[in-house]
């Protein structure tokens, strides 16, 4: 009976874990603190039978099999449900991040800066004249430069900024623990590498510059609390005023845009 017990206590052990409930052996009984579903009641009830001692050692191999079975497919689960999580969160066209999670990173990291002090950019992107593109070569060719401009983009930013296309030519970086000054650098890399490149589409090749406008939070005391929206207002201003300042160029946020 000590071997079951011993054998009853890991599997146990191994249930409480994968089902993440309470599961506790006293005096050779089963004390469960939690309702359990169909399948749970099932392994538990398993467990219960090798407490009564009315096991025998080929249904205890049996029902440790069991156990590391539901452990294999609980792990199975969860990397299928990290790799669909991942997969929605990313643009089909270009691999990117989407706008939705960009929209939710960009809350989680002004959240952090908030709670830590530290400083947090965001750099909005679009590509010049894009609807040209579109016209004088066709929607496919549009496509090919957009995962091209992601390409560059991905190729610009460190392990841990986060690239995202906002929507259509329109893309974003965050960059957490950057302060606005040093952000004008990352833009102007990527502005450079831009207008110094070409872009195939189909047999031929384009040139493609890009409007950068640059918003963030240095320092929590000096912008007191600002949300994700109104973050991404600023930067979008700051594009927007790059657009009518004559493209291919970068603006931060405040700047004052040309009156028509």
């Amino acid at each position: 009976m000590r071997i079951a017990e011993d054998v009853a206590s890991r599997v146990a052990r191994s249930l409480s874990a994968l089902l993440k409930k309470p599961l506790a052996l006293l005096d050779g009984g089963l004390e469960v603190r939690a309702e359990l579903a169909d399948e749970e009641r099932l392994a538990v009830g398993d467990l219960l039978e090798l407490l009564r001692g009315g096991a025998s050692d080929e249904r205890v191999r049996e029902l440790e099999a069991r156990v590391t079975q539901l452990q294999r497919e609980n792990l199975d689960l969860l990397m299928k449900n990290r790799v669909l999580a991942e997969v929605s969160a990313r643009d089909a066209l270009t691999g990117l991040y989407n706008r939705s999670y960009v929209t939710e990173k960009i809350e989680s990291e002004m959240n952090r800066s908030l709670r830590h002090g530290s400083p947090v950019t965001l750099l909005m992107l679009d590509i010049d004249h894009f609807k040209r593109i579109n016209d004088s070569f066709g929607h496919a060719a549009g496509d090919s430069v957009l995962r091209s401009f992601g390409q560059v983009l991905r190729d610009s930013c460190r392990v841990y900024d986060v690239p995202g296309r906002y929507g259509g030519e329109e893309f974003c970086i965050i960059l957490p623990e950057t302060r606005v000054g040093n952000t004008t650098a990352v833009a102007e890399r990527i502005r450079q590498r831009l207008a110094d490149s070409r872009f195939d589409v189909g047999t031929d090749q384009v040139a493609i510059t890009a409007s950068m406008g640059i918003a963030g939070m240095d320092s929590v005391a000096e912008e007191g609390i600002v949300t994700s929206s109104a973050l991404i207002e600023r930067a979008d201003r700051a594009l927007y005023s790059a657009k009518h300042r004559g493209r291919n160029r970068i603006e931060i946020w405040p700047s004052e845009t040309p009156s028509h």
